[in-house]
């Protein structure tokens, strides 16, 4: 994938509010993962506690409520800082 900022690079993937983060500096927690292509997948906290709320998988509800979108690696290392759930 081409970011604007980083240039050519590893796709990953967040929640539209995580990747708010990157805007507004507000941190929203992240729990996050690598999948099988080892890609990043993220969500903020909200998320997570809407989708443990609602059974724990991903499916059309939960991620209508995540709006995941995408981004490149570097922007998502980004959101790991500022991020971090303990």
């Amino acid at each position: 994938m081409h970011c604007n900022k980083h240039g050519k690079n590893n796709p990953a993937y967040a929640c539209s509010h995580s990747v708010e983060s990157l805007s507004d500096g507000i941190e929203r927690g992240l729990v996050f993962v690598r999948d099988e292509n080892d890609q990043y997948n993220g969500w903020c906290g909200e998320c997570d506690d809407y989708l443990l709320a609602n059974g724990g998988d991903w499916n059309d509800k939960t991620e209508g409520f995540a709006k995941i979108r995408l981004l490149c690696e570097v922007c998502f290392e980004q959101l790991i800082e500022l991020n971090r759930r303990s």
